[in-house]
């Protein structure tokens, strides 16, 4: 009896040894992935990157920290945003367009940093290439998409003559804003060369700088305007649709919900397709991947928004054969 009572302890100790040993292993940190981002933080639980994660098992609270820092109303601190933010030491970085990136970089190279949007990371510098990016530097490239747009618009303005290109600045250092105007210029002048219109470059540092441009637009006759989707052009969205609309003159721009707004069209990559795919670099580096051997992935979805409420609204046709090409039509 006393034997039996014997071999039963000690098989209970046994199976209790290891079980006590795990429950004692310390608790793993969470991850924290820090985000500079020009939308207001903390992110919430329906934000696409958040809930893209967590379909990959990566739980807010849980084995997951969002590190945002928002620069809605700071642009022009993009620099000492990006500083702040590597100083908390996240372990992978998220950032878009390519002025937050490019602040990132300038911090860090050592941080893996995903990109969102990219605008053409090889030409300026924040890779080596596509599928051998080096560094810490990966993620989704977007393609600088203004020859497409004039093409498009084309169609519906023929005597197509004077373009305005109106870019918000806030963010970039003398050195990234003096390469991407000198990028952009080279594509904005080659497609105004095969399409037969002149363009000229409009700078707005401030909200109240809009009014301005956009009523100087309308004294010189010109003919359309070109609106990327910056940080300062996208805090000022609406107002900027509203100054297209009030003076007349058709805008063009990437982001499918300034179509909705108000411009003419908008042709561009899809950012929710973006930042999903960027979430998916975001899994793999969590899991133990090095940013150096991840491919960039060029942005494939492009939409197409056309607003015929606008088009009717400035006495112009849209042809049917654009039409059909649209992935979605404003009536």
């Amino acid at each position: 009896m006393k034997r039996r009572k014997l071999i039963s302890l000690i098989g209970g100790l046994a199976i209790a040894w290891p079980l006590a040993s795990y429950a004692q292993q310390p608790k793993q940190p969470p991850k924290r992935v820090g985000g500079l981002a020009p939308i207001p933080c903390p992110l919430q639980p329906d934000n696409l990157a958040v809930r893209r994660l967590a379909e990959l098992g990566w739980i807010e609270g849980q084995n997951i920290v969002f590190d945002c820092v928002s620069t809605v109303g700071r642009v022009d601190q993009v620099p000492a945003l990006a500083r702040e933010l590597v100083s908390r030491r996240p372990d992978v970085l998220i950032a878009g367009p390519y002025s937050f990136i490019s602040a990132l970089k300038q911090e860090t190279t050592t941080i893996p940093i995903v990109m969102l949007n990219g605008w053409e990371p090889v030409r300026l510098g924040l890779i080596t290439s596509l599928a051998r990016p080096g560094g810490n530097v990966t993620g989704v490239a977007w393609f600088y998409l203004f020859p497409k747009q004039m093409e498009l618009l084309k169609e519906i303005v023929p005597n197509l003559k004077r373009v305005a290109f109106v870019r918000g600045v806030g963010g970039e250092s003398p050195e990234d804003f003096t390469e991407v105007r000198k990028i952009g210029a080279e594509d904005r002048q080659s497609s105004a060369s095969a399409l037969g219109f002149t363009w000229q470059v409009f700078l707005a540092a401030a909200a109240s700088d809009y009014d301005e441009i956009f009523a100087r637009l309308e004294a010189e006759h010109f003919d359309a305007v070109n609106v990327p989707g910056n940080p300062l052009n996208a805090e000022n969205l609406t107002r900027i649709c509203e100054l297209a609309v009030r003076h007349r003159i058709p805008a063009v721009g990437e982001v499918d919900d300034w179509a909705k707004c108000g411009f003419l069209l908008t042709y561009g990559q899809d950012i929710s397709w973006s930042v999903a795919r960027g979430m998916d670099y975001v899994d793999k580096i969590l899991r133990g991947a090095k940013p150096s051997d991840l491919p960039v992935e060029q942005a494939t979805k492009l939409d197409l928004v056309i607003n015929l409420k606008t088009a009717k609204e400035l006495g112009l046709i849209v042809p049917p054969s654009l039409i059909v090409r649209a992935d979605e039509v404003i009536e």
